[in-house]
């Protein structure tokens, strides 16, 4: 009885050992959006601005930098009539999520 618990073991063991072996060589998979495609980022500079963001599937959040020393505004278009004004003081850095993709950015 106790030899066969030992093969019983031993065969859990040599299982676990084989996943763990198949699981290790599996190559990571990269970050992706909702339609398996790679995430997408995006940067550029407007005015006085300096900005970024990732592509989303439900939010998209743009960061932004003022590298002007006074109160400056970054317009940022999400649609054909949707804009957003933010407004940010000289150096300032932030962020500032969408809950629809931007397609432009201007001063305002």
């Amino acid at each position: 009885m106790r030899k066969n618990l030992l093969q019983r073991l031993g065969a859990v063991a040599a299982a676990a050992a084989a996943i763990l072996a198949v699981s290790a060589s599996t190559p990571a998979m990269a970050a992706t959006s909702a339609d398996a495609s790679p995430l997408s980022y995006h940067s550029g500079s407007t005015g006085c601005f300096n900005w970024s963001w990732t592509d989303g599937s439900v939010t998209w959040t743009v960061y932004y930098h003022n590298t002007c020393s006074g109160k400056s505004g970054l317009e940022v278009r999400t649609g054909a009539f949707t804009t957003e004004c933010i407004k940010a003081s000289g150096g300032a850095k932030g962020n500032y999520v969408f809950y629809n993709k931007p397609i432009g950015f201007k001063s305002c």
